[in-house]
């Protein structure tokens, strides 16, 4: 299906008669539809590769989401006189296990202005992680936990 797709968008390149990256992601964009409209009409046999592009659409919206938030927070916190942030270092038990997924979590969690990942423990069963805007521990773990770490896993794992 992969394959199909940048067929399909250096078909939809060709067409408009320019070579560029907005041609190129507006081709794969317009393939997926196409593929997903196949599988859906039932042309096409089921793929995996359009459940893992749906799954990584979601991780960027609900990334980009969660970005906007914190940064609304941030920006918030700043700007008014009173002092809101809890800063605090949590352990968070990981599901994830692959070092692949511990990576991307770790870089979503650091991208995402208010928390850094810090350490990973040696068995990789525990990641600890310095939050700005700790309400309760049980919270601010739930959200990385339901949050950032279910949806990797369901991406990667």
């Amino acid at each position: 299906m992969l394959l199909g797709n940048l067929l399909l968008a250096l078909v939809w390149t060709a067409l408009r008669g320019e070579f560029s990256l907005a041609n190129l992601v507006t081709g794969q964009v317009f393939g997926y539809l196409i593929l997903l409209a196949l599988v859906k009409g039932e042309v096409l046999p089921t793929s995996p590769y359009i459940g893992r592009v749906h799954r990584a659409v979601g991780l960027a919206a609900f990334f980009l989401w969660e970005l906007v938030r914190a940064n609304l927070r941030l920006a918030l916190d700043v700007a008014t006189p009173r002092y809101q942030m809890k800063p605090g270092i949590l352990a968070i038990p990981l599901d994830t296990t692959r070092d692949s997924e511990i990576l991307l979590l770790a870089m979503l969690i650091n991208l995402t202005p208010g928390s850094v990942a810090l350490d990973v423990s040696d068995d990789r069963k525990v990641m600890y992680v310095h939050v700005m805007y700790i309400d309760s521990p049980e919270t601010a773990r739930s959200e990385i936990k339901d949050g950032f770490e279910r949806r990797v896993r369901q991406l990667l794992g």
